[in-house]
């Protein structure tokens, strides 16, 4: 509880009498100042009990019209106060405060009550112009007894929560140039339980559940025997995220960040409801950004969502194309005998296999999945989100997630579909698009492994139609 200003000018004047009482001995002034001080006591203890009881029946709504919008869209905050009739003595104010990064279009976000009033309303207009997950500050309530001696600030605890995300209503996911709708899937647990999906038949042990007996076993063979379910379980997933500097290249915005970061938003929430344990990495330039070890708190969720539509592009560093090992053992081969100064120095970049595998562990996306892999265990998930630049690197990476045991899912987005695609380039995508399926394929061979595209699914459709329309040109000459 705080004192106001005119608590200050009594208190004076209670000194001052406290004063005059001396120098001029007069009990007068003596007797005043006393009146004072049991004023200005009184006054705090109905100030407190008036506090208390506004506390107690003072009901305030602080929602948003929408929870979720694009980025350069508006939402609309609505801020209600009520109380009972009772107490409608004192004067109260709410005040909202925006977080940063949020704008207030129109209104003002601030609601009172004067005495005798026992409700109000305000509205305003926000807007974002930025992607990120934006918790609002606690909504402040401040209220002065009849009197104006006293006020108490209190924070309103329950706070609204505003996802901003970045505009890609043409989000493709899928393989092939064909979308897929849950890239996420089903998944179920080896603990029998009462699930859905039929395991095994065995002989009835005491301590079994007898509603799992099967009826027509028992009676076919004579004993009892029960038959085993596998239900759903939690699965452990964690989310790789790449945000270096390659994940810039797009058009008009539509960066593979964006689509990215967008890919990731969906599996965060798919593991968000199906209560999986979920794990988050950032991968910048030079290493890990940002780490959230796996949860399934609700705070864990809000914190992945909030790290992950916060993400922006670091900055690049020049790092030098890497060959495959076969690559490297064939320019190995081709500088064997050559005496030339040149070919003696390249012969120390190329010969020594074990160096060239430390190269490959310096890549972030390669030592962030060594890091990790292993913390998904092998009824876990790996999920990469990263772009086909260097694909000798993924590669890797992807190899290294599976060592494990555990399901990989990678998710990546094609360099040449985020480029420029003019007609007289078309061609050149597409040969560039054949190649990287290929390479998703590639990864694929491996029965642990899932590998999609994400892209603008105008510019795949684009680009594959295109494709359609010369084959079919060619065919008719």
């Amino acid at each position: 509880m705080e004192v106001t200003e005119q608590w200050w000018t009594l208190a004076g004047t209670g000194l001052l009498l406290v004063v005059l009482a001396v120098l001029t001995e007069q009990l007068f002034f003596l007797f005043a100042a006393g009146g004072v001080n049991a004023w200005l006591i009184s006054g705090a203890v109905t100030a407190s009990q008036s506090f208390t009881s506004q506390e107690e029946n003072l009901s305030v709504n602080y929602t948003l019209s929408a929870s979720e919008i694009f980025v350069e869209r508006k939402t609309e905050l609505a801020l209600h106060a009520s109380r009972p009739a009772s107490t409608t003595k004192e004067h109260v104010e709410i005040t909202a405060e925006m977080p940063p990064g949020i704008t207030v279009e129109t209104g003002t976000p601030r609601v009172t009550l004067q005495p005798g009033e026992t409700e109000e309303t305000t509205t305003c207009l926000l807007s974002a112009d930025i992607v990120g997950r934006f918790v609002f500050p606690a909504a402040t309530v401040t209220i002065d007894d009849r009197h104006d001696l006293y006020s108490i600030t209190i924070p309103h605890r329950e706070t609204p929560i505003l996802t901003v995300r970045p505009h890609n209503p043409t989000l493709h996911v899928g393989q092939g140039g064909t979308g897929v709708q849950s890239a996420y899937g089903q998944h179920q647990s080896d603990q029998p339980g009462p699930g859905v999906t039929t395991r095994e038949l065995r002989e009835y042990v005491p301590g079994d559940d007898s509603q799992q007996i099967d009826w027509n076993a028992t009676a076919r063979l004579g004993k009892p025997y029960v038959r085993e379910t596998e239900g759903e379980t939690d699965r452990r997933t964690l989310l790789l995220v790449d945000h270096r500097h390659r994940m810039t290249t797009g058009i008009n915005n539509e960066t593979m960040l964006a689509y990215a970061r967008e890919v990731a938003g969906g599996i965060a929430q798919t593991a968000a409801e199906n209560g999986d344990p979920l794990g988050f990495w950032a991968i910048g330039d030079e290493g890990i950004t940002a780490q959230i070890q796996a949860g399934t708190t609700p705070q864990t969720y809000a914190q992945i969502e909030s790290e992950l539509y916060s993400l922006q592009p670091t900055a690049d560093t020049v790092t030098p194309r890497t060959r495959s090992a076969t690559q490297t053992q064939h320019l190995a081969d081709r500088l064997t005998g050559d005496p030339s100064s040149f070919a003696s120095v390249l012969r120390t970049y190329v010969s020594d296999q074990t160096q060239y595998r430390q190269r490959f562990r310096a890549d972030p996306l390669v030592n962030t999945v060594r890091q990790t892999h292993t913390e998904a265990g092998e009824d876990g998930l790996v999920v990469m989100v990263t772009s086909d630049s260097e694909p000798v690197k993924l590669r890797e990476a992807v190899k290294t997630a599976i060592q494990a045991g555990s399901q990989t899912l990678v998710f990546i987005t094609p360099q040449c579909l985020f480029e420029s695609t003019d007609m007289a380039e078309l061609d050149n995508v597409y040969e560039r698009y054949r190649e990287f399926e290929e390479f998703r394929r590639e990864l694929e061979q491996h029965p642990r492994v899932t590998a999609f595209e994400v892209a603008p699914e105008t510019r795949i459709q684009r680009v594959l139609a295109h494709r359609r329309a010369s084959a079919t040109s060619r065919g008719s000459s």
